[in-house]
């Protein structure tokens, strides 16, 4: 770990959890030339302690603030999305680092009450293991052609009609069941894609 040179002792090096909790912000940790996976995980959860710690500072003194009657502003809210989830949650993942886990559940279970939502993403869903699949309370799922991966979700999706999961495997590009617990049932959504383009520039 040292040699590959992730961690930093230089103060000045260090993520500031701060510059990423400001509103309308957006940053992307770019772990992609990354080869060695039980780094990435490393880094991976690092970030997340980090980031749970500092909401969990703000949302305290936010509390504090109530109740000594001060004036309080609009909570920090963050939503942090994992890509590849797979990766990072698989089941051989797990195994051999629980206390990643062990991170994003405790995430996934008091990030609500602190504003805090936690996102995955995967194009393999049939790799997480049903620990990953107990901590979703919501589901965006776009075309799925595998029948097996089809079978696992309709045990754990709740309310899904059968027709809309006999319509999955022909969904056009950008259109997804969406279940989510404030629905009283799933609807079939088409998704704009974003105006907007992604530009990797120095």
């Amino acid at each position: 770990m040292h040699k590959a040179g992730v961690f930093s002792a230089n103060v000045n090096e260090l993520i500031n959890p701060d510059s990423m909790l400001e509103p309308g912000r957006i940053s992307i940790v770019d772990l992609s030339d990354m080869d060695a996976p039980y780094l990435r995980n490393l880094v991976i959860a690092q970030v997340l302690r980090m980031l749970q710690a500092r909401q969990d500072e703000l949302y305290l003194q936010r509390q504090a603030n109530e109740r000594a009657g001060r004036a309080v502003g609009n909570p920090v809210r963050l939503n942090i999305f994992i890509e590849e989830a797979h990766e990072f949650l698989s089941a051989e993942r797990i195994k051999q680092m629980p206390n990643l886990f062990d991170q994003v559940a405790r995430i996934a279970r008091r990030g609500r009450k602190r504003y805090l939502g936690l996102a995955f993403v995967t194009q393999l869903p049939s790799h997480l293991p049903e620990e990953v699949f107990g901590l979703v309370n919501n589901w965006i799922i776009h075309k799925l052609t595998d029948t097996g991966v089809v079978d696992r979700l309709r045990k754990v999706v709740p309310m899904v009609s059968n027709a809309n999961w006999a319509a999955l495997p022909n969904l056009a590009p950008g259109q997804a069941i969406c279940s989510f617990a404030h629905l009283t049932r799933p609807v079939l959504v088409a998704v704009d894609p974003s105006p907007h383009k992604l530009r990797m520039v120095d």
